[in-house]
């Protein structure tokens, strides 16, 4: 099943959770939020964003929250933005009530390793997603558990990897410390041999990683 009929499959699925049926105006806006054409998906979030209290809205939620896996990178980072002003408060909104966090919160107990590392991918090609992706991170269910499996996947990009481990530390993730003491072990353990027959990229990939991987234990153990 292709990305864009679950696209499609997100509004029945809103209906079935129970959630209130939008106005007209929000309606188009919702429908136009989850269709095919990354176009219209763009403006819906742009028009979302501009109405009032469209955070009371439970489908408008959860609805918005499928587009933190979008597959178009800069529509994920506007997902991203929004979804993390939510749950910090952003000065123009208030955070999320209780009901609609938790709407939130089902959402992103369903993601899997692929949804997750769009997320990461959105903080490594945006600073400016660095910290909302965080806040969302930390509502996630299983976040450790997947950081901690991308931190030790030696087929992802050394970037991505390298995001994971920070999170693993910004956000207090104390599952995820046997992971980061068996990668800095394995590190510390190449570490003569990479420096003396590994290519210069690799060596200071390693390094990065290494070093990274230290300042976040060291978080987790304070």
């Amino acid at each position: 099943m292709g990305s864009d009929r679950i696209d499609e499959l997100a509004w029945d699925v809103g209906r079935q959770k129970g959630f209130q049926q939008p106005t007209s105006n929000c309606r188009g806006i919702l429908e136009s939020l989850i269709a095919p054409d990354a176009n219209l998906r763009v403006q819906a979030l742009e028009d979302l964003q501009a109405m009032d209290n469209y955070q009371e809205d439970l489908l408008a939620v959860f609805l918005l929250a499928t587009r933190l896996s979008d597959p178009d990178l800069e529509i994920r980072l506007q997902a991203v933005k929004m979804v993390g002003g939510l749950l910090a408060g952003d000065g123009t909104r208030p955070v999320l009530a209780e009901r609609q966090l938790e709407c939130l919160a089902e959402h992103l107990a369903g993601f899997g390793k692929e949804q997750y590392l769009r997320l990461l991918e959105v903080a490594v090609a945006y600073q400016s997603a660095e910290e909302p992706v965080g806040k969302i991170l930390k509502v996630c269910s299983y976040a450790g558990k997947a950081l901690s499996g991308i931190l030790n996947d030696r087929k992802l990009p050394v970037e991505i990897r390298r995001q994971a481990i920070f999170y693993c530390g910004e956000g207090g993730f104390l599952s995820t410390t046997v992971a980061l003491k068996n990668l800095i072990q394995r590190l510390e353990k190449d570490r003569p041999s990479s420096q003396a027959s590994a290519r210069a990229k690799t060596r200071v990939e390693q390094e990065a990683l290494y070093l990274t991987a230290v300042s976040a234990l060291t978080k987790l153990e304070l």
